[in-house]
């Protein structure tokens, strides 16, 4: 009886120390507990021999000690991970950050009037209205213009002063371009001049579109001011400045120049990062001065 007992306790030890391998490490531990508990029972009963019991007891330790660090592990692991996830938001919700929206640059931005623009594309140069075709759309003649600016803007300095002409036209092509998101955005920028004082549901998001406007009328009034002109120049005036000088510009031919000194390109490099940098320093004082102007 007591080697059929002993054989049954083999048998149901050999089960008990395959059970925890293949369930969670929460369970495993309350398993390892309920077991221990068990193991004494069967000991104090005269089951099992005490060295018989002494090794049980240490196999199921050594499992709960096995369970603890996995658990220990998977924490530091989790943790780990969290910190990874709120390391990217935190980055990502600075991204998403929508810078205040001023006034000055606000009122700079123009509703967008379907009959106006179309009336002014008519006034555009011969060449640029064949371009677009006469019959052309604002949705047309903005994926037209988007093309050739991604090529001529995203040329090389080498490529663009072999065809500096259609690097001027290009100019041309992103007021055209302008236009069209001015389209777009039309209820939204009436919405936000309505509303701008007040909160309502879709004011982060409306301002997130307009700074994207006022950010591209920025870079219109630099490429005027590169020109000699103002935001208060005419459309169809700056367009054809753009288009008929970049004509002009394509009815030159580059040769290479071999008496050219190459310390020029570093002079021109330097003088180049000169002006980037003044530019920038501009910038940042007029936007110190909005800033006390609005304090």
């Amino acid at each position: 009886m007591n080697r059929m007992f002993k054989m049954l306790f083999t048998l149901l030890l050999g089960i008990l120390l395959i059970v925890p391998t293949i369930t969670a490490n929460s369970l495993a531990d309350n398993d390892n507990q309920k077991k221990l508990i068990e193991l004494k029972d069967i000991y104090e009963k005269g089951g099992i021999s005490e060295a018989e019991y002494k090794a049980a007891q240490k196999i199921f330790s050594a499992n709960e000690d096995k369970s603890k660090k996995k658990e220990i592990n998977k924490k530091k692991s989790l943790t780990l991970v969290s910190t990874k996830k709120s390391k990217k938001k935190s980055l990502f919700a600075s991204k998403k950050e929508v810078e205040p929206i001023q006034d000055e640059d606000l009122s700079k931005i123009e509703i967008y009037d379907k009959k106006k623009f179309q009336d002014e594309f008519l006034t555009f140069p011969p060449g640029l209205i064949n371009f677009f075709g006469k019959n052309s759309n604002a949705v047309s003649r903005s994926r037209k213009a988007g093309s050739y600016m991604s090529k001529e803007f995203n040329r090389t300095p080498e490529g663009q002063q072999r065809f500096p002409g259609r690097m001027i036209k290009a100019m041309a092509m992103f007021e055209v371009f302008y236009v069209d998101m001015l389209r777009k955005n039309k209820k939204t920028l009436i919405r936000y001049k309505e509303k701008k004082n007040t909160k309502y549901s879709k004011k982060k998001s409306d301002e997130k579109k307009i700074n994207s406007l006022i950010s591209m009328n920025k870079g219109r009034e630099k490429m005027r001011t590169a020109l000699g002109m103002t935001l208060e120049t005419s459309r169809t005036e700056a367009i054809k400045k753009f288009w008929f000088l970049g004509e002009f510009l394509d009815m030159g031919q580059a040769i290479k120049n071999d008496k050219y000194d190459p310390s020029l390109e570093t002079r021109k490099n330097l003088l180049n990062e000169y002006k980037q940098k003044i530019t920038k320093l501009k910038e940042k004082i007029q936007s110190e001065e909005k800033k006390e102007n609005i304090n």
